[in-house]
């Protein structure tokens, strides 16, 4: 096939690059968030005449790159917007659409780590835990995920996807599919979320799953989502459900900070660095592909840390040992030795 005859449209090549990335298995959300970033980039060199990737030079993508810096993005957003173009023309060279691949070189800025600026205490994850009506079936429910979201950090999209085969809360773990970057996992789960995804499971679950065959709603349930509706036809729990519980309890428990289902990974992370557990298994838990994004907590840690060091360490003259964080930090430490064995 001639050169003149391939197609070689931006909206084509874009078809392309996404459908390899599913066949990678990269989830829902990170699809999204390239195909928002491609669309930004389209938009731009469509005001300049171009729709063949041909046409897009290395002048281009740097001219791109200035037009972006002046643009009131935060700088996490810009560098996710070239990281999508670089990824893209780096498929089509792969492919053979390209001879020369136009970011071949391309640097993205160099950016701070962030700190996580909301991180719950200890006694602010305890009142959000408790703050569930354990005595109603959406409050177990509301529990089980809660205690889930404390004990395994897991992201909100991964929570969302569960399904009942993903979760062995007799042993105490939790099966990530398709995490970021197409990676799938084994979370420990600790005791207290065993328990109340056991109650939820048992009392709710089976319940709702029950009434919604009796009204004929069979096809709208699906089977093997672990998280489901508390409305008719109990279809599987949306991510913004999710989101909006989530907020709402931290309003009833009080607390005055911004909490998101993220800021529980940054809190049980947190408290398992505070606590003790080793950094290298803390990035496992979580699936962090860098140390160096799991070495965030340490810092967050520090005077958590220190009281630690002050009340353990046999060269200081207190005895006292420091206290338990609630929830599962000392029983997830367990969990994380017997990951570490089962990895070997």
């Amino acid at each position: 096939m001639s050169a003149e005859t391939i197609t070689c449209s931006l909206d084509v090549c874009a078809a392309s690059f996404v459908e390899a990335m599913k066949v990678r298995r990269f989830s829902p959300a990170t699809l999204a968030s390239y195909q928002g970033s491609l669309a930004v980039f389209f938009g731009y060199a469509r005001e300049l005449g171009i729709d063949d990737v041909r046409e897009i030079s290395r002048q281009t993508i740097t001219d791109y790159q200035l037009w972006l810096a002046g643009k009131p993005y935060t700088d996490w957003t810009k560098v996710s917007r070239l990281q999508a173009v670089r990824r893209f023309f780096e498929h089509l060279e792969k492919t053979d659409v390209l001879l020369v691949n136009p970011c071949a070189g391309m640097m993205l800025p160099k950016i701070e780590k962030r700190l996580p600026r909301n991180v719950l205490t200890p006694e602010e994850a305890k009142a959000l835990l408790n703050a569930p009506n354990t005595q109603t079936k959406i409050g177990i429910r509301d529990k089980a995920i809660l205690e889930m979201f404390y004990s395994t950090g897991i992201r909100l999209e991964e929570m969302t996807r569960l399904t009942v085969h993903d979760v062995d809360h007799r042993n105490g773990f939790v099966r990530v599919n398709k995490g970021k970057f197409a990676k799938d996992r084994v979370a420990p789960l600790g005791r207290k979320a065993c328990e109340y995804v056991r109650e939820y499971l048992d009392k709710v679950r089976l319940e709702w799953m029950k009434a919604a065959n009796t009204a004929g709603h069979e096809r709208a349930v699906d089977e093997r989502a672990l998280w489901l509706s508390s409305k008719n036809p109990h279809g599987p729990l949306k991510s913004q459900l999710i989101e909006v519980m989530v907020k709402q309890y931290a309003r009833a428990a009080g607390i005055a900070k911004k909490v998101t289902p993220h800021v529980w990974r940054h809190t049980c992370a947190t408290h398992l660095v505070a606590d003790g557990a080793n950094v290298v298994y803390v990035q496992r838990l979580l699936g962090h592909r860098s140390l160096r994004t799991t070495q965030i907590y340490a810092r967050v840690a520090v005077p958590e840390l220190k009281q630690t060091h002050r009340q353990a360490h046999p060269a200081n003259d207190r005895k006292a040992k420091a206290a338990p964080l609630p929830g599962a930090s000392r029983d997830d430490e367990n969990k994380l030795a017997l990951f570490r064995r089962n990895k070997r």
